[in-house]
């Protein structure tokens, strides 16, 4: 027994003496980060370690699309051996996409979690359930002195866009959205949703009349503060980006109608073309946003056909990315929506839809599981710095991490992940 206790006690001070040599030799950067009064700005906190080249920063989220959208996509697109452009990315992990107060998430919950690395509760806009306005990569984005954009297929005020850039109690406030949108002087805004900016009962470019109870024209106050307004896409094609600093576009009342004029590749590439005119780089986060609506619908052709257009979209972001030596790309879902499963046989079910065809003629079948949101996992796949922080299974807080890699000085970010 005797011998015993002694053993113990000589482990214990062989534990003791490591960690106290690991104390002395800890990383400068933890202790400083530890020790140093706070910065009182991003501004004051990046100087430690600013560079001088431009940083650029794309997210691009897939909503409800999980990874047998992207197989079917795949499938039909470049077929059985061929590679999506968002799958060709060389870092491969997984979101986990729960919420502070469900198993399955919502767009507004899983978002925020995206733009802020904090979960709160399903239906909240970058807000804590504790009613805390959270920041968002955006908000530090604009505070290390990037351009800022958000493109979307729906309302520019709906749920996953508005998490970039908005704080609000319930997603179903999209007057004060749009409001907080303009506030927040977001750069480029391309999506649908006009209704949001034009006072109730009034017409812009759309049939339907405007839907804010406030009597604001908030597309005449983006004009008087410097911002271009548009809703066509010859007006798009036409825009002289090189001298276009602030942009606005809406092409749609609500949602943008499919086939979709003009498609998100072409907004996409709209939205860097404007917004790399900062010489300090820029953020952008490009929803491909009725993947989900189809899907809720169990509609098979048009969440296909939504996933292929996403990534087509996202080819045009690698190919601006692959050229900048400072840059993260980031490919992922909020959720996965419907439970969709592929089968090279009919099984009968009743939701079933198909056959449809691979590129190599090959027909196959799509199943549906549900018309909600599911728990699964869904595919994170990744270009440049911030994405090796995503090369496993993470929670979806993670991607925040990644996304501000390069905004946060490494001497900080030990700490602030805490």
């Amino acid at each position: 027994m005797l011998k015993l206790k002694k053993t113990n006690l000589i482990l214990l001070l062989l534990l003791l003496l490591i960690s106290y040599r690991w104390f002395l030799n800890k990383p400068s950067h933890y202790v400083s980060a530890e020790l140093d009064d706070p910065p009182s700005s991003i501004q004051e906190l990046y100087s430690v370690t600013k560079d001088t080249d431009p940083i650029y920063i794309i997210v691009f989220i897939g909503d409800g699309m999980g990874a047998e959208h992207r197989k079917a996509a795949q499938w039909v697109n470049v077929g059985f051996d061929g590679y999506l452009n968002m799958d060709s990315l060389p870092i491969h992990g997984w979101s986990q996409t729960a919420s502070s107060n469900a198993l399955i998430t919502d767009s507004a919950a899983g978002a925020t979690a995206i733009a802020t690395g904090i979960r709160t509760n399903n239906g909240m806009i970058a807000m804590s359930p504790e009613l805390v306005a959270l920041k968002t990569v955006l908000e530090y984005a604009q505070e290390r002195g990037l351009a800022t954009g958000l493109v979307s297929t729906v309302q520019i005020s709906h749920a996953t866009p508005a998490a970039f850039a908005s704080h609000v109690s319930s997603r179903t406030m999209m007057n004060e959205i749009a409001l907080q949108l303009l506030e927040n002087h977001v750069n480029v805004l391309l999506g649908g949703g006009e209704d949001e900016f034009l006072p109730y009962g009034s017409y812009g470019c759309f049939p339907e009349p405007g839907e804010r109870l406030d009597g604001r024209n908030l597309l005449d106050e983006a004009g008087a503060i410097g911002y271009t307004t548009i809703c066509t896409p010859e007006q798009l094609t036409a825009l002289n980006t090189g001298e276009t600093f602030n942009l606005i576009g809406l092409f749609g009342d609500e949602a943008m109608q499919r086939p979709y004029r003009p498609n998100l590749a072409e907004m996409t590439s709209t939205a860097i073309d404007v917004l790399k005119n900062d010489p300090q780089g820029f953020f952008l986060m490009v929803e491909g946003g009725q993947i989900d609506w189809a899907s809720h619908n169990n509609d098979s052709l048009n969440a296909i056909q939504d996933t292929i257009d996403f990534d087509e979209a996202v080819s045009v972001g690698i190919d601006f990315v692959n050229s900048q030596p400072h840059a993260t790309l980031i490919v992922t879902a909020d959720h996965e929506t419907g439970g969709m499963s592929l089968h090279l046989s009919s099984t009968g079910d009743s939701s079933e839809e198909g056959p449809f065809f691979s590129k190599e003629g090959i027909p196959f079948f799509v199943n549906w599981g549900t018309t909600g949101h599911t728990a699964a996992n869904v595919p994170i796949t990744a270009l440049g710095e911030g994405g090796y922080l995503l090369d496993t299974t993470v929670p979806n807080t993670q991607i925040f991490w990644a996304l501000t890699w390069q905004i946060f000085p490494k001497n900080y970010l030990p700490v602030l992940m805490k």
